[in-house]
Order: structure tokens, then C-alpha cells, then sequence
């Protein structure tokens, strides 16, 4: 741990070699390093409470029966020393014990460790353009760190909010079913402004990525009418329960083959 704070990591060194702006370098450092760091620190402080509480109650389980087995032939001071050092390390165990349930050291030992691991490995397949980063998410483009760092980016922040949540406070399903009753008036007072985006309700999930440019123009045809269609039918939902005279303006705004417009997935 100690060679770990003095020692600049790996994955910084080959982040300081990657052909990005120096802007988007100090972003990847501060923020991605950071993450990896606080990690460490966590994972390194939870692993010693976690391997001494374990020692001790497996050890003070073995030591309890055996002294508790041992014959008494008189009642000298021997027995009160054997007596009280059974109470004093079977109290012990059972504070270990009650102490790791109640914590859960376990969980977020293997939790901790698991997250940092994702990081590290999501790190090295960023600046090693393999895996996701290889050109999954621009399969038109030849993989550079330049167009692949928002995705490992939001990669990032994905993983930390999953940390987050796990640990802290997890956003259940009923958080975001409180803007259900009112999408259909969102999206209804979107279509009377004349915009035609299609509004998300689920405002806690992390937004995707913006494609790239000529992102767009790589879609395949057959992938970008369903995705028009797709839209026309949600806008269609929309405006069976709209009077007739928005109703009339909203069709206006329904996508065509070709238009251009924005959607929210």
C-alpha cells in the first residue's frame, strides 16, 4: 500500500502516453485515477479488518472447546486463569462475529475488491483499444482513444454509480415510477412547443454517450427506420388522448423517412 501512494500507477503512466488532448488526459487522471485510488484505500483498510476478524474467530473457536475440555484435578489459581482467559476470548469471538454481520465486512470486502478490478481491467482495455473500445460502439471508424473516450467515460461513471448505490443508497424502481403520471403531459407539452423529441421519464439513469459525428450516417437504413418508426408510435400514443385540435398539431411533428430528430433511448 505504501509503494502504491508513493509510486505513480501504471495505468497513469500509459494514460500520459496516449495521443488525447492534454485537457481529456487530466480528466482521465483526475477523475478515473482518483476512483481507482479511493478504491484502493477502501479495499486495503477493509482487507485488514476483515482478515483479522476472520483469524481471530476461527482461532478463538478452536481455543473455547479445547480449554473448556481441560480436567480441573484442584482448584488452584491455574483454573481461574484458565477460566477467565475462556470468557475473554469466547466474548471476543462473539463480538467479531456480531461486528462482521452488522457491517457486513464480508460483502464489502468481495464487493469493493470486484468493483476495483472492473475499474482497473475497463482502465487497460481503453488504453489497449481491446474489448468494448476495439470499435463496438463505432463499428464504421477505426478505434482511436480520441473517439473512444466519452464511451470509456461514461463506462466510468456507470461503474461509480453502481458502487454508489450498493453502498450507500440504491434508487429503486418506485423513485423513478413517480414521473409516469406525468410523461403524457411532458410529452404533450413538448408537441404543442413543435419540438420532436421523444422525453425520457426515468431522469436518475445516466444519459447515453452522443454519438459521434457521421455516427449517424453509419447507422444502417434498416436500423433507422425502425428507430422512426419507433418514434411515431410512441408520438401516436400520445395523441389518442389529445383534443382534436392538438391532436391535429401533433401530427405535424410525427417523424418521416429521412427527417432528421432526436431520441431519447
Amino acid at each position: 500500500m505504501y509503494g502504491f501512494r508513493k509510486k505513480e500507477p501504471p495505468f497513469v503512466r500509459a494514460i500520459r502516453d496516449l495521443q488525447l488532448p492534454d485537457n481529456k488526459k487530466e480528466v482521465l487522471i483526475e477523475r478515473y485515477s482518483s476512483l481507482v485510488n479511493e478504491l484502493q484505500n477502501k479495499t486495503y483498510s477493509i482487507t485488514i479488518v476483515f482478515h483479522t476478524a476472520r483469524i481471530m474467530i476461527t482461532v478463538g473457536s478452536l481455543i473455547v472447546p479445547a480449554l473448556l475440555s481441560i480436567q480441573y484435578p484442584s482448584s488452584g489459581s491455574i483454573n481461574i486463569v484458565i477460566y477467565w482467559s475462556t470468557w475473554t476470548i469466547s466474548l471476543l469471538v462473539t463480538i467479531c462475529n456480531g461486528l462482521l454481520a452488522l457491517f457486513k465486512v464480508d460483502k464489502q470486502y468481495y464487493y469493493l475488491h470486484t468493483v476495483r478490478e472492473q475499474l482497473i481491467s475497463d482502465g487497460w482495455q481503453y488504453i489497449e483499444l481491446t474489448g468494448k473500445y476495439s470499435g463496438f460502439y463505432t463499428p464504421k471508424l477505426t478505434p482511436t482513444h480520441e473517439n473512444q473516450f466519452i464511451y470509456f467515460c461514461h463506462s466510468v461513471e456507470k461503474i461509480r454509480m453502481r458502487q454508489i448505490q450498493e453502498e450507500y443508497y440504491k434508487v429503486s424502481e418506485s423513485s423513478s415510477a413517480q414521473h409516469v403520471g406525468g410523461a403524457a403531459t411532458g410529452t404533450a407539452a413538448a408537441i404543442e412547443q413543435g419540438r420532436t423529441e421523444v422525453i425520457t421519464t426515468d431522469k436518475s439513469a445516466l444519459i447515453p454517450p452522443s454519438p459521434l459525428k457521421g455516427d449517424l450516417a453509419n447507422i444502417p437504413e434498416e436500423v433507422r427506420k425502425m428507430i422512426l418508426q419507433l418514434s411515431g408510435s410512441m408520438l401516436e400514443g400520445v395523441n389518442d388522448d389529445l383534443p382534436k385540435k392538438e391532436k391535429g398539431d401533433a401530427e405535424k411533428t410525427h417523424f418521416k423517412d429521412g427527417a432528421t430528430g432526436t431520441v431519447s433511448v
